[in-house]
């Protein structure tokens, strides 16, 4: 887990203004909140390469090019 918190409430407060799906933003939180695409992917009932393939909408929705970037876009 992150050694920085965030409430569902500040994430959403941000994601939203990306045009996110209710998916999107539900994985969106788990990435923020710390949790690994195969932890996710477990979490969820689906397969790592359905997390990875959100994340990939996800970031271009975001306009960053990856992770670190997106986790950034909530702690700045």
């Amino acid at each position: 887990m992150n050694e920085l918190q965030i409430t569902k409430e500040q994430y959403l407060r941000i994601a939203q203004t990306f045009g996110l799906t209710k998916r999107e933003l539900e994985l969106g939180y788990l990435k923020v909140a710390g949790f690994s695409n195969r932890r996710i992917a477990y979490m969820l009932g689906i397969s790592e390469q359905t997390v990875k393939n959100h994340f990939t909408h996800i970031y271009e929705k975001a306009w960053v090019p990856g992770r670190k970037e997106f986790i950034e876009l909530f702690f700045i």
